[in-house]
């Protein structure tokens, strides 16, 4: 017989978002009446339904264990917020409290902490963090919805120096979409030369675009340039027709249209897919009209598919019916657009331009 309580003894958190995983207080000794334990010790009985996170705190193990490794990021930057009194997160999960999208390609749910200044930690801790060896002054630590964090810039680089390039720039990209500017992280570096993760984070900035609407664009472009440097890509294309116009993921060798889709593009009812799908064969006769080739892959395709599928698809001349957008330098103008939305959306700590009040008309 498994043991069952209806109304659990102990004090529960919820994760914000994230309901159907709680935190339980991890009591020093366990007291399961007998009628409960279905003849399992105390002990016994509590660890089958509930999983240790740390010393204090634990998590009902059915619903950890089946979770997707997001959720479970998510509870364990909670974990860390509630048990760590000094330590500062950093790297993805700052990321993640900014609200910053990455891609966390390894599907880590390891909460990487830093103590403020030369502090060394201790060498045993919970395996759901890892302690950072790093300096970290007062000025690289800010507080965002009551949780200790490092700050922006201080997360771009950390990201950078641990994570790696695609981690770093699909950060940097998704922050320049959110309303941040580039002179604002270049600034942090120029006053950092010298130190720790600066000259990888300034190669990472200096291949940043604005305008990237998602983190799987920003990976499938990196992958592009890295595996096939042959090739010219170019991020946000324009497409002018007779009353609008159009936006294109990719253009590979000014030939290439690609577009990244996730399968959430053609979720809903019915009536509202096939609107999405009317619309989309609309725009592709558009293209293919005009001579260009477009192919679409799923996210989850990019790292294996990506650069076999483009080199196959590349042997064809270039075109010229399209425009490309200067990206490095200013957002474009049909996000501008969008300033007043994005303003709102802003938290205190994203500190966006204010020189985007007014947004140029398109060519």
């Amino acid at each position: 017989m498994q043991p069952h309580w209806s109304t659990p003894p102990w004090r529960f958190h919820k994760v914000v978002g994230v309901e159907q995983l709680q935190l339980v207080a991890w009591p020093r000794k366990p007291q399961v009446p007998a009628s409960q334990s279905g003849g399992w010790s105390a002990a016994d009985a509590f660890e089958y339904h509930y999983i240790q996170l740390t010393k204090r705190l634990g998590s009902l193990r059915f619903a950890y264990e089946e979770a997707p490794y997001f959720l479970r990021f998510l509870l364990h930057i909670q974990v860390a917020q509630l048990s760590c009194r000094t330590a500062v997160i950093s790297c993805l999960a700052a990321a993640r409290v900014h609200g910053i999208p990455t891609l966390n390609r390894e599907h880590s749910t390891v909460v990487e902490l830093n103590l403020p200044g030369h502090g060394k930690p201790s060498s045993t801790y919970p395996e759901i963090f890892h302690y950072r060896c790093a300096y970290l002054p007062e000025s690289d630590i800010t507080v965002v919805n009551g949780y200790r964090v490092t700050t922006i810039e201080r997360t771009f680089v950390d990201i950078c120096a641990v994570n790696g390039a695609l981690e770093g720039l699909a950060f940097i990209e998704a922050a320049l979409r959110q309303g941040f500017r580039k002179r604002q992280f270049q600034m942090y570096l120029d006053s950092h030369r010298g130190k720790w993760g600066i000259t990888k984070a300034q190669e990472v900035l200096d291949q940043a675009l604005y305008g990237i609407d998602s983190v799987h664009e920003t990976h499938a472009r990196y992958v592009i340039m890295t595996c096939l440097p042959q090739l010219s890509v170019s991020a946000q294309v324009v497409f002018y027709t007779l009353n609008s116009y159009y936006r294109v993921d990719l253009l590979i060798a000014d030939s290439l249209i690609l577009e990244v889709d996730g399968r959430d593009k053609y979720a809903g009812p019915d009536r509202q897919a096939r609107q999405v799908y009317r619309k989309q064969i609309t725009r592709e006769q558009f293209l293919l009209d005009l001579g260009y080739h477009v192919a679409r892959i799923h996210p989850d395709e990019i790292a294996t598919k990506l650069a076999n599928k483009v080199a196959f698809l590349t042997n064809k001349p270039p075109l010229d019916r399209h425009v490309i957008v200067d990206l490095y330098h200013q957002p474009p103008w049909w996000q501008r657009t969008l300033a007043r939305f994005y303003d709102a959306l802003c938290t205190p700590s994203h500190n966006p331009d204010p020189s985007w009040s007014s947004a140029p008309t398109p060519p």
